[in-house]
């Protein structure tokens, strides 16, 4: 395994290793947006300066990238500048403030950048499997899979191992070497270290699956008692009868703290599947000095499931380690730091994780197991699809998984729409050319994996080239059918109170809430949400009476400036119970002031509240104009791109999937549409698009 090669650089009285894509000085880079890293110290802030000469390193002259001071112990930076130079030398540094004022700069880093490009087996699209199938059928088919045995067939395909980062099965062999890690280092007699694992600090009804993720397996809800340390009086580590008898905080009852682990999976006994304290300084160095190193022997590449960017826990009861409104931000901080002090060790490995998406990135890209699917409406669907390319900007591998609809045998988990397999199939692989960019991968797949060669289809090795532009919206409009009244009275908080309840008319607010009238969609007035924690969570609120068994739409201008976190700026109805089409409007990232809607159906309650919100996320969102409507008003796209020997459409779903919604698109020449098996149809000047469909053209000539 290649060490870093690191350079010493004076900062102040200290010396410092910098680091860029975890590479010293005279390094080459392939990531058009490499990480920079520099121990930090005691750091309150700090600045990054790039620049194609060194006298050019200071405020006001650096040339590729200035990133301004930001105020954060956190020693990892992404590059955010200008296009780097290839094949040329560029320089770095970094100025550190710390909590005294004093400012401390490096001496400049030279590096260099070389594009990267990945290996594939068809010239237009990269594949990948997770698990399942046979070695020689998956070496004939992907580009990257989980399984080394492919490589004997195939020796250009990319293996990647998987592993655990933030969770550990005990027993098994990485709790052994966890526990041979804790007894080496004298942090124990025997067994792991319990400062190892996170604990719930609250009993905690927690609903999981028991064993393998089936459908067809049983859901369990259990009490994970909760642990706090002024129950154990005398400080012996566990809770006696005597201080049972008068607990100090009733609402945590464990005995002792291993009882209070919090738990990713059930599994029959002794097995059992913990989140670990990712932040422990010795948890890191094992991660980085024996499991991952151990974990890549004999593969390309590493894979890591588990690795979320918040506090793995979806049932509210607060982690002891990880306490409070800013505990987010600090899991995820820990997280990447973690991910720092792995890749500072083995730079040239490539890691991919599961769902990972943060700024900066830290790895070199991830798997989205469940990136789309049918059931996603226009909004989501054109959410995944412009975050991917995003990523791909930034130069981070990805494997978009599409999840096909529900099929007993092959996706047990799918979305239940009657569609065919052919349409279905197509829908995803218009997706993925939407987005696809040159560190993308594709694959048609639901957890549980298996069966591989059912989910492959002949149409994926038709080539239609590489793409010639970004997509593009071919034809819009709005489905319209009901009343054009807007059930909101204030949707568009024109109306205002003033004084010591000031606010919109009829909201129920909640800060960091503000309403402003610098930016604005309509009107005088919009709301603005600038989140600093991805802990938030302020649900604006309006109260509203509907109809019973009626279906509304309910529609919102949103603004976004860097929303980062999962799942976002959100509008959505609630507390309709029995409601069909319940869903969120949801937005992340950077987009300029855009219409999205939903439409939902009643039931028999009527009585609900529309919401607006940031949540789980840091950045800043705008709202203005959010309408309801009886009946449905949504709009409708028609998504296209070109290719150097063919074009897409996709028209994501609104409204139904039916032979009703279907319209006729004119195409500017001949096309023959692509079918699942990779034969041509016949040369047509239109198409014919149902909500939920897409095509896959390629020139008639």
């Amino acid at each position: 395994m290649a060490a870093a090669l690191l350079v010493a650089a004076t900062v102040g009285a200290a010396t410092q290793v910098l680091l860029c894509e975890w590479r010293g000085e005279g390094g080459t880079v392939q990531d058009p947006c490499p990480e920079f890293y520099w121990p930090a110290g005691e750091q309150a802030a700090y600045r990054v300066l790039v620049a194609t000469k060194p006298d050019l390193l200071s405020p006001g002259k650096a040339d590729l990238w200035d990133s301004e001071e930001r105020e954060t112990d956190l020693n990892i930076a992404e590059y955010a500048g200008r296009a780097l130079p290839e094949g040329t030398d560029w320089w770095w540094l970094v100025e550190v403030r710390r909590p005294d004022g004093e400012v401390r700069r490096s001496e400049p880093a030279r590096m260099r950048y070389e594009r990267r490009v990945l290996p594939r087996r068809l010239p237009h699209i990269r594949t990948f499997l997770n698990f399942g199938s046979r070695p020689e059928l998956i070496a004939s088919r992907y580009d990257l899979t989980y399984v080394a045995k492919a490589k004997e067939f195939n020796p250009q395909i990319i293996t990647v191992n998987y592993s655990l980062i933030a969770t550990c099965v005990v027993p098994s062999s990485k709790a052994d070497l966890l526990a041979e890690w804790c007894v080496a280092r004298g942090l124990t007699t025997e067994g792991v270290l319990e400062d190892l694992f996170l604990h719930y600090s609250m009993d905690t009804k927690v609903t999981l699956h028991v064993g393998a993720e089936r459908a067809d397996r049983p859901v369990e809800t259990r009490v994970v008692p909760g642990w706090d340390p002024r129950n154990d009086r005398n400080g012996d580590g566990v809770v006696d009868d005597e201080e049972a008898a008068g607990l100090v905080n009733p609402g945590a009852t464990a005995r002792r703290p291993s009882e209070a682990r919090v738990p990713i999976y059930y599994w029959p006994p002794p097995r059992a599947d913990y989140v670990m304290m990712v932040g422990h300084p010795e948890y890191q160095a094992f991660m980085a000095e024996v499991y991952l190193p151990r974990q890549v022997e004999g593969y390309d590449a590493l894979y890591t499931d588990t690795t979320p960017a918040r506090v793995p826990s979806r049932w509210g009861s607060e982690i002891l380690e990880y306490p409070g409104p800013t505990s987010d931000g600090a899991w995820r901080r820990d997280m990447q730091r973690l991910m720092a002090a792995v890749k500072a060790r083995m730079p040239d490995t490539p890691w991919l994780a599961n769902g990972w998406v943060a700024t900066p990135f830290v790895i070199d890209g991830m798997l989205r197991e469940n990136w789309l699917s049918l059931g996603q409406q226009l909004g989501q669907a054109e959410q995944r699809i412009n975050e991917a390319r995003e990523l791909d900007a930034r130069g981070k591998v990805q494997l978009l998984q599409y999840n096909p609809v529900y099929d007993p045998e092959e996706s047990e988990f799918g979305v239940r729409v009657d569609v065919d397999r052919e349409r279905d199939r197509i829908y995803g692989l218009g997706c993925y050319y939407l987005a696809c960019g040159e560190s993308t991968y594709f694959a048609v797949g639901q957890h549980p994996y298996g069966r591989a060669e059912d989910k492959w289809f002949g149409g994926i090795e038709a080539d239609i080239g590489t793409p010639k532009s970004a997509p593009r919206v071919l034809y819009e409009g709005e489905v319209e059918s009901g009343l054009a009244v807007n059930l909101l009275q204030n949707g568009g908080f024109e109306y205002y109170r003033e004084g010591e309840d000031r606010g919109p008319v009829g909201w129920a607010t909640q800060e960091p809430v503000e309403f402003v009238t610098d930016v604005v969609h309509g009107g005088r007035r919009a709301a603005r949400i600038s989140s600093t924690s991805a802990s938030i969570n302020n649900i604006n609120r309006l109260p509203v009476t509907l109809k019973p068994n009626t279906t509304y739409t309910l529609s919102a201008w949103v603004r976004t400036e860097g929303i980062e976190g999962e799942p976002g700026a959100q509008v959505y109805p609630y507390e309709f119970d029995g409601a069909q089409g319940l869903g969120m409007i949801t937005v992340v990232g950077t987009t300029p002031w855009r219409r999205y809607a939903l439409a939902f159906t009643t039931a028999q309650d009527t009585e609900g509240r529309i919401n607006f919100r940031v949540y789980g996320a840091v950045g800043t969102a705008w709202f203005d104009d959010l309408a309801l409507h009886e009946g449905t008003y949504l709009p409708w796209r028609v998504l296209a791109r070109d290719f150097t020997s063919g074009l897409v459409l996709v028209r994501p779903p609104v409204a139904g999937y039916g032979d009703e919604t279907a319209r006729d698109f004119a195409l500017d020449t001949a096309w023959r549409p692509l079918h699942m098996d990779g034969g041509l149809g016949e040369a047509t000047r239109s198409v014919r698009l149902r909500s939920g469909e897409a095509v896959v053209l390629a020139r008639a000539d």
